[in-house]
């Protein structure tokens, strides 16, 4: 009462593997797959430039917003531009020198 597929009289059962019997699980499928399925959709993580503009892309250099995160990974410097502005609420404010210890009152 197994699911195993039967092996002839004439075929010895080691030449039979059973492990490949299930192709949807196979290395080479998922592989394939994986090149042509929909691994390739868009990824929130792709970068993002003009389609109207697609023949000048090696002349663009706007920066998107995944450019910037990717800059920033690799030079291990965050940019701190969309704080500009905001009270620093830094425990530690005597790092950061005068003007940033959100106790003084000005």
């Amino acid at each position: 009462m197994t699911d195993r597929t039967r092996i002839p009289a004439e075929q010895a059962p080691e030449l039979h593997n059973a492990e490949q019997d299930d192709e949807a699980e196979q290395a080479e499928t998922i592989a394939d797959e994986a090149l042509t399925g929909g691994a390739r959709d868009a990824s929130p993580l792709d970068s993002e430039k003009d389609e109207d503009d697609l023949d000048n892309l090696d002349d663009d250099s706007t920066q998107d917003l995944i450019d910037k995160m990717r800059d920033m990974e690799q030079s291990g410097r965050i940019d701190m531009g969309a704080y500009l502005g905001e009270p620093n609420m830094d425990d530690e404010d005597e790092t950061y020198g005068e003007g940033h210890d959100p106790d003084e009152v000005e």
